[in-house]
């Protein structure tokens, strides 16, 4: 049995009023210190995260995003328990988590084929739901208001609105309506049951505001280009995507045609990401976990 710190079983008396029979920290976040609970009362497990910030605006915004996200849609993620800040002379943010069920479908490229698609579909419609839910009248990143958000220029490169001046030169139909997205969506950030259905979509912390068409190229890249599938594989995944999509809105023109381009525009947007991390030891150690990650 793991003793969790004791700022956790702070927390969690003061929110739940329960006592943390064991703990154990995940090791798989990237960004919040996250504990994984079994508890003396209801509910018997719960997640908790400390800290957390969002890598474009610098703040604590999951517990805000997961709430309207919770309100507003049926897509599977965590129930809020509860939040606050600590008072540790900095006010770091903290939430308390429902614990969902489910293991995340990695190594993905050793699932079957069948497995995968059901999954590119379930997260074609999560993304067709949050688009078609939540949409505004410009991009950018997502930051508090007290207990509200508020959209915010990001920080490093926009890449929405470079990507807008240079496909305007190209020419063709696009939509620049701008939507809700998760923000960093990949297989490590899902949870799926024995069936192969999804659970939960964790990890909100970065959600912000793009266009329809960029986030539906980067989602393509992170579950399909990211891996060595063959090429009917990859065909039937990217097919599977867009059925999820379509199911609540339709695909965007931009998507069809300017995916290629949208994929480059997002990986100039780590690079720059990273460079900027680089510059600090916390940022440091966030590269070091995103990469062990990706070798998953």
């Amino acid at each position: 049995m793991a003793t969790p710190p004791e700022q956790v079983e702070r927390i969690v008396d003061a929110a739940v009023g329960c006592s943390v029979l064991d703990s154990e920290q995940a090791t798989g976040g990237r960004i919040a210190e996250t504990h994984l609970l079994e508890l003396d009362g209801e509910p018997r497990r719960a997640v908790c995260k400390i800290g957390g910030l969002s890598i474009r605006t610098g703040d604590v915004i999951e517990p805000l995003v997961v709430r309207l996200v919770d309100e507003t849609t049926d897509i599977a993620c965590p129930t809020v328990l509860a939040s606050g800040r600590l008072r540790d002379g900095k006010g770091t943010y903290w939430a308390l988590y429902e614990f969902c069920d489910g293991d995340p479908p990695t190594p993905f490229p050793s699932l079957e084929l069948t497995e995968r698609v059901q999954i590119l579909e379930a997260v074609g419609s999560m993304l067709g739901t949050l688009h078609a839910t939540h949409q505004f009248d410009r991009t950018g990143g997502l930051g508090r208001a007290g207990d509200s958000l508020e959209l915010r220029p990001p920080n490093g490169l926009h890449v929405p609105e470079r990507g807008r001046e240079l496909l305007t030169v190209f020419g063709g139909e696009t939509d620049w309506q701008p939507v809700l997205t998760h923000g960093d969506l990949f297989p490590d950030n899902l949870l799926v049951d024995s069936d192969g259905s999804v659970t939960a979509f964790l990890d909100w912390g970065n959600a912000h505001v793009t266009t329809a068409g960029y986030a539906l190229a980067r989602a393509e890249l992170r579950f399909i280009d990211w891996f060595r599938f063959p090429r009917s594989d990859q065909n039937q995944l990217r097919r599977a995507l867009a059925r999820g999509y379509q199911q609540h809105r339709p695909l965007p023109p931009d998507f069809e045609t300017h995916d290629d381009f949208y994929k480059l525009l997002w990986l100039g947007q780590s690079a720059d990401r990273h460079v900027r991390n680089a510059m600090s030891a916390r940022g440091r150690r966030q590269i070091r976990r995103h990469l062990r990650s990706l070798r998953s």
